[in-house]
């Protein structure tokens, strides 16, 4: 990379970029990896590389790891492939995503048609993929409750109640639910100490302002 400004040309930098986003996918370093593949993706397209395509496919999938509000599918160079086959597959599995329609997901993964999820490459990164989007999932889901059984959540996402506490307790963990799990009931619940409106905390401010200008004003008129 600092032999740069000697050797920048698209086809060489694109391997270079290639490499990179593939050692920061195996170290699940998702953000880095997304970058660097997204720039292998335009020298490619670039210098005419036939890997363009494929390598576009793991652009979306690094996006969906890294949880990416971009949708990269949608930039200038990527439309291109906007009517083959796979793009059309890693897209809609992407819509789904970005739903948290886990039925959706399910059903695209099970479509036969379709051979980009048995790809050996894309395949060792699905169950990161999985497990991102179960979490997803499962914040949307216990966010309306105060008590959620968790044998009713394992049932929504199709998994064992096992697996249903571990990934609560990433959550819970990484701060995304402010909650509990009650082991013996098998229950989630959720902590009532919700953040206060913009509105509420605004007009807090302001009690507290006027409260301290009486408080000064006292304290003058006492001398």
């Amino acid at each position: 990379m600092n032999l740069t400004a000697v050797i920048n040309d698209p086809r060489v930098m694109g391997i270079i970029k290639e490499c990179g986003g593939k050692m920061y996918m195996s170290e699940k370093k998702w953000e880095k990896a997304l970058d660097e593949l997204f720039e292998c993706f335009k020298y490619y397209q670039e210098s005419g590389n036939i890997r363009a395509k494929n390598t576009l496919v793991y652009v979306i999938l690094a996006s969906m790891l890294c949880n990416s509000k971009i949708n990269h599918a949608d930039t200038r160079e990527a439309k291109v492939y906007k009517d083959d086959k796979q793009i059309i597959a890693i897209m809609k599995f992407r819509q789904a995503f970005e739903k948290n329609d886990i039925k959706s997901i399910t059903k695209v993964l099970q479509d036969k048609n379709n051979d980009l999820f048995t790809d050996n490459e894309f395949s060792q990164y699905l169950d990161d993929l999985l497990r991102n989007i179960r979490l997803n999932v499962l914040q949307q889901k216990v966010l309306p409750y105060r008590t959620v059984k968790l044998e009713f959540l394992a049932a929504e996402i199709n998994i064992n109640q096992g697996e249903v506490k571990q990934l609560l307790s990433e959550l819970i963990l990484e701060e995304r639910i402010d909650a509990s799990i009650d082991q013996i009931s098998g229950f989630l619940e959720m902590n009532q100490n919700k953040p206060k409106e913009p509105r509420f905390i605004a007009m807090e401010n302001w009690a507290n302002t006027l409260m301290n200008i009486h408080m000064n004003l006292t304290h003058q008129n006492a001398y």
